[in-house]
């Protein structure tokens, strides 16, 4: 934008340019209607508890019940045995309407917990627990995430490489909630290279007083139309997913006065890009 600047004589002395950071505005835009968006559902999140959890957990405790009428037919019981005595030490097998109601217990019990662990997730998202910042190595993080997403590694195929050297920077956060939005991104990395590939996690200080923390991998990629949803709560593309996961590392790097960033392209991978504050190693 430019406006020209006259002298009291009418005369043209010179001409003011505006700029305007549209990257920068469009950004502060999104954070302002996530922020709305929060605000929205954390007035659901009482309700939510009390109207799905207690169902729940009373459907719990009489699927025990149920289950343990069930086993009745299980118990030890009195038979004969050849010499004329009796055995108490053999159980009476189950009929097949036992094991089939057995069966039909455990299918609803593990949709159960699944759909306690989605309001568990919902309830954590819109009301994370108090941050407790302290300078964290990053490398540290790595090493305390690499044991846990090595078994969806291996299943996969897929090599991780880590470029952290020791003296890498520390950032100010909160241990935990670093390590569950950094096992987050490890593990959709490997879930999204089916086929086997790479992932390399590193980190290297950034511009701002920040520390750039990149997980990127060699998967199928994102589609361009859902780059833009990925953060949504409940938004997913997995067929058992919830939706969850990445919405959680929005959050967890947006408590932190962080930024996170997505780059994909279709069969040629992407790369999450966290800014985190640098703190003053310990």
């Amino acid at each position: 934008m430019t406006h020209a600047i006259e002298g009291t004589d009418g005369q043209l002395v010179g001409v003011l340019l505006v700029s305007r950071d549209l990257a920068y505005l469009s950004r502060m835009q999104s954070t302002i209607a996530y922020s709305r968006k929060l605000v929205a559902l954390g007035r659901l999140t009482a309700g939510i508890a009390h109207e799905v959890k207690n169902p729940l957990n009373a459907m719990m405790i009489h699927l025990e019940l149920l289950r343990t009428k069930i086993n009745r037919g299980l118990r030890p019981t009195a038979v004969p045995v050849a010499a004329g005595g009796l055995s108490l030490a053999e159980a009476r097998p189950a009929g097949r309407a036992e094991a089939d109601a057995l069966q039909h217990v455990e299918i609803i019990e593990s949709e159960i917990r699944r759909l306690d662990e989605v309001v568990q997730g919902f309830l954590k998202f819109t009301r994370p627990e108090d941050l407790r910042l302290q300078p964290v190595r990053v490398k540290d993080v790595f090493d305390e995430i690499l044991p846990l997403i090595a078994p969806e590694a291996e299943k996969n195929n897929v090599r991780v490489d880590v470029v952290a050297p020791a003296e890498a920077p520390w950032v100010n956060a909160d241990a935990s909630m670093l390590r569950q939005a950094f096992l987050n991104l490890a593990l959709n990395a490997c879930q999204a290279m089916p086929q086997g590939g790479t992932l390399r996690l590193s980190c290297a200080p950034a511009a701002g007083n920040r520390v750039e923390v990149r997980f990127a991998d060699t998967g199928v990629g994102i589609p361009a139309e859902h780059l833009s949803k990925i953060f949504d709560l409940y938004f997913t593309t997995k067929d058992h997913g919830t939706g969850i996961g990445l919405s959680m590392v929005y959050r967890i790097i947006q408590l932190h006065d962080g930024e996170v960033e997505v780059e994909s392209s279709k069969d040629r991978g992407t790369t999450f890009r966290v800014l985190l504050p640098r703190a003053n190693e310990a």
